[in-house]
């Protein structure tokens, strides 16, 4: 998606030829314990969020609606839609893949592989098999996304007194949206750190990382156009 986007954006750039492209590392964001609790408190529902939907649908086929990222006849931005058929694990596997992403919980990062690996082995996966086979500590990350996901479905229902969507009839915009939100949060990240890094006396790169935060924050409005279209 970043690559795509650079491509585009370079094209709006006068002097192409003498400024470099960003790279994708902005994806490989590692959260450090000065990190507030809000942002952290955000990777970690959408990181609890993945694991979730593995757990419940890994398995199902879907069609999911990707929009791909192209230059309109004005030079401008535009996205054209391409269904593509693929079972949820693929879908969520192959995304996190593209931008590099890695999970900064290491109790989720730990299930995500398992489970991964798992539903692309056995095609009958089943919760309870995954758990017996696993150590104490996974097993019990896994039991305790389950409980939290059902006290959530009974807290919307008899809380709130409202109709809670079976989540089957949207498979595919939950995962959409899920990713998203973590493409978007993460490129936010990446923009605070390099704006700190702007803010350093005598930094020579100056004129460098204004061009990155401007694509990063060309970037994020994107990812909140395709969160809208999927919303």
């Amino acid at each position: 998606l970043f690559n795509t986007l650079a491509q585009l954006l370079q094209k709006e750039k006068r002097d192409a030829s003498k400024k470099s492209q960003p790279t994708t590392q902005g994806f490989e964001v590692i959260l450090s314990e000065t990190k507030t609790a809000e942002k952290v408190d955000v990777q970690f529902e959408l990181e609890r969020k993945i694991i979730e939907l593995l757990l419940l649908y890994g398995n199902i086929e879907e069609d999911f609606e990707d929009l791909i990222l192209e230059a309109d006849e004005k030079g401008g931005i535009a996205f054209k839609p391409e269904i593509v058929k693929a079972k949820v694990f693929e879908k969520i596997y192959l995304d996190l893949q593209e931008d590099e992403i890695e999970f900064a919980n290491e109790s989720f990062k730990g299930v995500y592989y398992e489970l991964i690996t798992k539903l692309n082995l056995d095609e009958e996966f089943q919760i309870n098999n995954l758990v017996n086979e696993l150590d104490p500590e996974k097993a019990a990350t896994i039991s305790h996304i389950l409980m939290e996901e059902e006290k959530y479905q009974l807290h919307n229902w008899e809380g709130k007194e409202i109709y809670v969507k079976e989540k089957d009839q949207s498979i595919p915009q939950l995962v959409s949206e899920t990713i998203l939100n973590l493409r978007r949060h993460l490129v936010s990240l990446k923009i605070v750190e390099l704006a700190a890094e702007l803010k350093m006396e005598g930094n020579e790169e100056r004129q460098t990382l204004l061009e990155h935060i401007r694509d990063y924050n060309t970037l994020r409005t994107v990812l909140s156009e395709k969160l809208n279209r999927v919303l």
